[in-house]
Formats: C-alpha cells, structure tokens, sequence
C-alpha cells in the first residue's frame, strides 16, 4: 500500500477510536452523575468549538509547516485529551481537556484529508475517501464497542482510547518519513471562503450536526428508554457498521455518477427512516435503522467533500479541507445542544422527527439548486 495513504489511513482510524469512545462514555458518567442534559451537550460541545474554530486555520498551518508535522502534533494533543478525561468530574478539568481534545482532532482530521485529496484523482478521490470514511466508522465502532468496559472502571475507557491513540502514533511514527506529497514552491495565496461552493458547506454543516448530535442522543434516548449500557453500545456500534459496509459504496459511486445525484438520493432516503426511532422502538428494529442512518448520514460528508475538490483547484485543496472542516465544526457545535435539548422537549420524537424536517429541507434546496442551474 502506499505509505502515504497508509499514513493517512491509520491517522483518521485512530482519531475514530477516539469519538467513539470517549465521547459516548462521558455522556454516560455524567448522565449517571444526574448533570443536567443540557451541561452535558455543552461539555461535549467544547470539543466540537475546538475543531470549529481550529479548522478555519489549519489549511494554512498545513501549507506552512507541512501536514506531516501537524498530524505528529494531532496525535500529541489527542494523548493528552484521552488521559486527562480520566478526571471526568471534575467540570475544571474537563473544560480545557476537551479543546485539546478537539484541536488534536482538527489537526489529526484535516490533515489525513489532506494526504488523502492530494495523492487522489478525479478516477479514484471518491473511492479513497471512502476508505477513509469506512476506517473512521471503523475506529468508532472499536471504540463504540468498547463502551461496556466503563461498567469496570469509570476511567478505564480513557485509558484505553491513550492506549490505542499512543500505539497509532508509534506506528504512523515509524512511516511518516516516507510519506510523499505535491509541494508547491510557493505558498499557495490565501483562499477565501466565498469562494468554496455552498453545497460543500451545507453538506459538511448537516454531516456535523448529525453526528456529533446522535453521539450524544443515543446514549440519552436508551438510557431515557430503559436499555442498558450494554444496549447503547449495540446501538452506536450498529450505527458505525453501517458506516463502514454501506459508505464505502456510496462514496465509490460517486466517482461514477453526479454528486448531487447521490445526495438527493441519500436524503430521500433518510428523510424517510429517521422518523422511525420514535415510533418502533424494539432493540433489534432499532439495531437495524441504526445500521441503514449510520451508513447513509457519512454520505453527506463524504460526498460533499469530493464534489468539493471537483470544484477547487489543487493549490487550493489544503484550504479547502479547512474550510469544509470549518463548517463540519460548526455543526458539531451545534450537535449536542440541539440533540439534548430535542430529547428533553420529547424523548422520543423531538431528535428524529427533526432530523427527518432537515433532510427534506436539503432535498427542497438540491431541487432549488438544479432548476436555476
């Protein structure tokens, strides 16, 4: 394989592992810890503040001091992140612990996408960023799975996600001096963001929202619903599988077929089955719409971010990816307010009825789009 994709490939696997463990774990400690579910959405939403405001600079960060640098200093910060959430209960603590979490986030994230868009060509971006989206999904599944170790120790998640975190960094370690990439011999001028396409926006906003709100709410709604931890981590688990054996396709076939094509198809069909959370609630009914949202949700990320540097020229492509994580950040800010406020107005309905409102909002706006085009 190669190295640089190699690179690429254990970065944004490792950074999964993170959010699919640390995260849903202490949303459970503080659930449990009767913190109020909005405290909670907010405590989460620093993290997705880090990334929101990190990503706007990290395209030019990258194109200074290369992306290889910044994915060791990712890898760094997400150590320290994963350890220091040991100390959970401590609201002190946790504030700082999750922007170091979330700027090692940024920096892991933008800059796999980086090596990933900058190795790739319009024959094969959609099919290596479904790779990439398909190991992410993969590194929240393992850390999704691992959900139940927190009934053991309150603290052993943690140690856990540094330990697998720390062994990902010796290993990308061993073959970062390998990686090989386009460098421009000047710095390439400043992009501005007018210039981004506003379906990449959008797409890399609602790709946020989704996913940073469905961390937080799944938890809540079992939890609020009677299902035990153990339940929950089927859930989350069922929703990163569907990730990595439905996306890869989708993201594949975007290579072949008009981008927003797949996306109207993708919320169609969502708009559809997000709704049914709050009306068939039996575990394996759930397991499986969990399964079908979580590999079609991705596709909104994945998807957007090809069509995205369809449209950008390759000097371009660093700045790009910040932008587009910019506005993923900015949805995962509003994540875990807007879920945990929407399962306190109704445990069953408010999460999923809104979701599936959303989708048919994108749907409205794609047909906008095409008949002025």
């Amino acid at each position: 394989m190669n190295k640089t994709l190699l690179v690429a490939l254990t970065g944004i696997t490792i950074g999964g592992v993170g959010f699919g463990l640390v995260t849903p774990v202490t949303v459970i400690l503080l659930e449990q810890n009767n913190t109020p579910a909005l405290l909670n959405g907010f405590l989460q939403t620093l993290q997705y503040v880090a990334v929101a405001i990190f990503a706007f600079f990290t395209g030019r960060i990258i194109d200074k001091y290369t992306v290889t640098r910044v994915i060791t200093y990712g890898y760094i910060f997400w150590i320290i992140g994963a350890l220091g959430h040991i100390y959970w209960y401590n609201f002190y603590v946790l504030v700082p612990v999750k922007i170091i979490s979330g700027l090692g986030a940024t920096f892991i994230f933008v800059g796999t996408e980086v090596l990933i868009n900058r190795i790739s060509d319009e024959s094969n971006r959609g099919k290596n960023i479904g790779i990439y989206a398909v190991l992410l999904s993969t590194g929240i599944a393992i850390g999704s799975f691992l959900i139940w170790t927190v009934t053991i120790k309150d603290y052993l998640p943690f140690l856990i996600a540094a330990g697998i975190v720390g062994l990902g960094f010796i290993v990308q370690s061993f073959f970062i001096g390998y990686v090989k990439i386009v460098h421009f011999e000047e710095r390439p001028a400043r992009m501005k963001l007018s210039e981004m396409p506003s379906l990449s926006l959008i797409t890399a906003f609602l790709y946020g929202m989704f996913e940073s709100s469905i961390i937080v709410v799944i938890p809540l709604f079992g939890l609020r619903n009677s299902f035990s931890e153990t339940d929950i981590s089927y859930f989350m688990g069922a929703f990163v599988v569907g990730g990595i054996i439905l996306l890869y396709y989708l993201s594949k076939m975007s290579d072949k077929f008009p981008k927003t094509k797949m996306l109207m198809v993708v919320s169609v069909i969502l708009t559809l089955l997000t709704p049914l959370p709050a009306f068939l609630q039996s575990f394996i009914i759930l397991i499986i719409l969990f399964f079908f949202i979580g590999g079609l949700v991705p596709a909104y990320y994945t998807i957007g971010l090809n069509f995205t540097l369809e449209k950008t020229t390759p000097e371009q492509i660093s700045q790009a990816n910040g932008f587009f994580a910019t506005f993923y950040g900015v949805g995962t800010v509003m994540g875990p307010f807007l879920g945990s406020f929407l399962i306190d107005l109704h445990t069953d309905y408010g999460y999923w009825l809104f979701s599936s409102v959303v989708c048919f909002i994108l749907i409205l706006t794609l047909i906008s789009k095409k008949s002025h085009s």
